[in-house]
């Protein structure tokens, strides 16, 4: 069994308050300052801002729930162990996003910093007989410290989620780390990355664009000249081992042609002084790809 009750799922999506439930491509959808507006599929994704209970509703949805539950079940058999590095990492990206979204339709949003946290901790599913949370996920399988609130507390019991000589999930981590999957994992977090399926045979590709589609929405330029970034890139740099060269360098390539002039001008700058990390926003939000959405409404 899963962490999650047959019938803990009475919550329901709500995607923001447009029509269409998609973005203007005027919106500046991160609010950083100095871009004034998003180009490319960040464009056109659905927002969800909030989750609300509709027990009316319930019943058109039991068919979607059923074949969830029945997905999730089939987890209990499978050996991750066995897969390859590329076939973990589209499992294991699909798996984390999918249990985090499925905590907070079951458990409700929490207001609190603290139970936040709790709630990666608490959240999970029945993995090829193991207890597998959103946490064990991220820092002991896939070995990537996402932004989160209360980061205090989370290292402190983050430890208790490392896999001790002989634990048969020790199996399931990755080869080798991959800073890529900063543009993947999404918690919930306004300064997320969006929501999207991921695939083994070109998971790659899929990570990459991923980046390049988050820096694209992110990216921001104030009047003194001086690049705005989400921590989100930040992680990915000093994972990589860029210095603020190659990430301007990096920012530049995953720029439309009409935005590179001004990097360009920066780059003869000093680089660590023109680059500024904004805050990561935890409140409450999902970007979904449109595709997905039939999924999950």
């Amino acid at each position: 069994m899963s962490a999650f009750s047959t019938k803990d799922q009475c919550d329901l999506w709500s995607p923001g308050s447009r029509k269409d439930s998609s973005f203007d491509v005027r919106d500046n959808l991160f609010h950083v300052e100095g871009l004034k507006e998003s180009t490319g599929p960040y464009s056109s994704m659905v927002e969800v801002q909030c989750i609300y209970k509709d027990s009316h509703k319930l019943g058109d949805i039991e068919p979607l729930l059923q074949n969830f539950r029945s997905i999730v079940s089939r987890l209990e058999v499978i050996d991750p162990g066995k897969l390859s590095h590329e076939e973990k990492l589209a499992f294991w990206i699909n798996i984390h996003n999918a249990l985090v979204m499925h905590a907070f339709l079951s458990y409700g949003i929490p207001q609190k910093t603290v139970k936040r946290v709790y709630l990666l901790l608490k959240a999970a599913y029945n993995v090829g007989g193991h207890v597998i949370s959103a946490n064990v996920i991220q820092n002991s399988i896939l070995g990537c410290r996402v932004s989160n609130p209360g980061k205090w507390l989370r290292l402190l019991l983050s430890s208790r989620e490392k896999f001790k000589a002989g634990d048969e999930r020790r199996t399931y981590a990755i080869e080798h780390p991959e800073p890529l999957l900063h543009f993947a994992l999404c918690s919930g977090n306004h300064s997320d990355p969006a929501v999207r399926v991921y695939t083994p045979n070109r998971v790659f590709q899929e990570l990459e664009a991923a980046k390049e589609e988050y820096i694209r929405a992110t990216f921001g330029l104030k009047k003194d000249q001086k690049v705005v970034l989400p921590k989100v890139v930040e992680s990915f740099a000093k994972d990589s081992g860029l210095l603020p060269a190659g990430v301007l360098e990096m920012i530049q390539q995953s720029l439309p042609e009409s935005l590179t002039r001004s990097i360009k001008m920066i780059q003869q700058k000093n680089s660590h002084k023109n680059i500024e990390y904004v805050p990561h926003n935890f409140s409450f939000r999902y970007q979904i790809m449109k595709e997905l959405v039939k999924c999950l409404v």
